[in-house]
């Protein structure tokens, strides 16, 4: 049966645009709706991670980031005084194997704004002011009904898939009748947006204050702008967070009220959960419809990215006949532990803090707190779903990310390889591999990448010299994770005809 669209997406925040771009790009028909008229004015999202700017790459986001942003040189946890304790993170000109730095700050208007225009100007179909009120699954499609928040009229539009990417209250969730599980860390927080007034003398490191009378976090976002985040106490009349002259007392050891403008004060509730389901049928959650969390791995919207890149690229393959549906069961197999990983980290970070701020002497702290900071940015490779047998192999490097391919010149990248990938699968090696005719046909069909890289590429990155030193030849998936390599009697003609099992069906 025809539908109006390959997929519609609910939701147009950070999450819900870059899909609908995403899909767009791999020539998907998609409709999005969003419930207002346009973007988030203040700033909510504030950092975008090394895995962040490679994915935005390949829809050439990369630039509105790094135009909108400040990298990160470092963090660390300090005491009421802002003396160090614990353990500190220099970041200041580390480059990572997806060939960006580990983070940027970012002011999330500007680059909302520019994503906002990006998509207009493309062919996704916008409807704003708009929001789903029914929806039903029947015989491959997905019926749904949205009102016209201006008009009051109902429209109907069928749809292959269905994303929920709607935020923490979504519609979606709510229609599918998907739970959610609570994972124990719930704390009221005031986060505070300022605009310096005058030149900055703030660090450019993000701090954890770990203070007993009241926990915070210092953010030295995009200049001109810093963000702080204090926990309201229970009990505590959380309105009284809303004056002015409270935020004025409670960033007073960094600046004089004259020395800065309140640009947002918003009282939030610090959550860690997790849906229960990501995928009902045809319909799919993502962002923080599908989880949400404490904002102190600075992982939040990184995640809502994750989910976005690694389902595009199988609805895409669904949608134009190359896959089986069955692929898609992976979707939640491979984000749903990497988003409670996230989730439940973000709140370790929280734990750790309360536990230096409780304690006489930091060394006091036991250590399977302390193993909860920083240590914990890093996120694990990925474990079971569409890998050679199903579940990742670590001499393979499967379930890692490939490194990024790289030129430099005086030492410093000047040109990022990621798009020689393609958008499908890709078979990357150091030596000249026979592909047989009925594997190269398979290829065809999948329009396969085959990249032969000169031993100067190689060289040029020592993530990748790493990799070669091990495997000669690579399967990579489009969204640039490692589906196996040649190992012991694993060969490459080996790795294509598993593939092929497991997507055709």
């Amino acid at each position: 049966m025809l539908s109006d669209f390959d997929v519609t997406i609910i939701g147009l925040g950070p999450v819900g645009s870059f899909a609908a771009l995403l899909m767009e790009n791999r020539g998907l028909k998609v409709l999005a709706i969003d419930r207002d008229i346009d973007i988030y004015s203040l700033p909510r999202a504030v950092s975008i991670s090394d895995q962040g700017l490679r994915m935005a790459q390949e829809i050439d986001l990369d630039q509105i980031y790094i135009k909108n942003s400040t990298e990160v040189s470092g963090a660390e946890f300090v005491d009421k005084d802002l003396n160090r304790i614990g353990g500190t993170l220099d970041l200041k000109g580390f480059i990572t194997s997806n060939a960006w730095p580990p983070m940027r700050f970012f002011h999330q208007p500007y680059t909302d704004r520019a994503i906002r225009d990006r998509l207009m100007q493309s062919s996704v179909t916008v409807l704003l002011e708009h929001e789903i009120t029914e929806m039903k699954q029947e015989d491959d499609l997905v019926s749904l009904w949205v009102k016209d928040n201006k008009s009051r009229k109902i429209k109907s539009f069928t749809s292959r898939y269905l994303i929920g990417s709607d935020g923490g209250s979504s519609a979606v969730r709510n229609l599918l009748n998907i739970k959610q599980e609570d994972l124990n860390y719930n704390r009221d927080w005031v986060v505070i947006d300022i605009e310096l007034l005058k030149p900055n003398q703030l660090t450019d490191k993000a701090i954890q204050i770990c203070d007993s009378e009241r926990l915070g976090t210092f953010i030295p976002a995009h200049l001109p702008f810093r963000r702080w985040e204090f926990m309201i106490h229970e009990g505590e009349d959380k309105e009284q967070f809303n004056s002015d002259e409270i935020i004025h007392r409670l960033i007073n050891k960094w600046l004089s009220p004259s020395e800065y403008k309140i640009i947002r004060k918003a009282i939030y509730q610090f959550h860690s959960v997790l849906a229960s389901k990501f995928r009902i049928g045809n319909c799919f959650l993502m962002g923080d419809a599908a989880h949400q969390n404490p904002p102190f791995m600075g992982e939040g919207l990184m995640s809502g990215y994750r989910d976005a890149y690694n389902l595009s690229w199988k609805l895409a393959c669904v949608l134009k006949g190359n896959c089986s549906d069955e692929l898609l069961d992976s979707y939640e197999l491979e984000r749903k532990p990497h988003a409670k990983f996230v989730v439940e980290n973000s709140a370790g970070i929280g734990e750790l803090m309360e536990a230096y701020a409780d304690a006489k002497d930091p060394n006091d702290v036991p250590e399977e707190l302390v193993s909860k900071g920083y240590g914990s940015f890093v996120l694990p490779d990925l474990d079971e779903g569409l890998f050679y047998g199903g579940k990742a192999i670590k001499e393979m490097f499967a379930g890692q990310l490939f490194p990024q391919i790289i030129k430099k010149k005086n030492n410093i990248i000047h040109e990022r390889l990621d798009g020689i990938l393609g958008e499908s699968f890709a078979i990357v090696s150091n030596q000249k591999i026979e592909i047989n005719d009925n594997q190269q046909e398979f290829m065809d069909q999948l329009n396969f990448s085959y990249i032969e890289l000169e031993e100067d590429l190689i060289n040029a990155n020592p993530w990748l010299q790493r990799f070669f030193e091990f495997n000669r030849h690579y399967l990579i998936r489009p969204d640039r994770y490692v589906y196996g390599a040649d190992f012991k009697n694993i060969t490459i003609e080996k790795l294509i005809e598993d593939l092929r099992s497991r997507i055709t069906f």
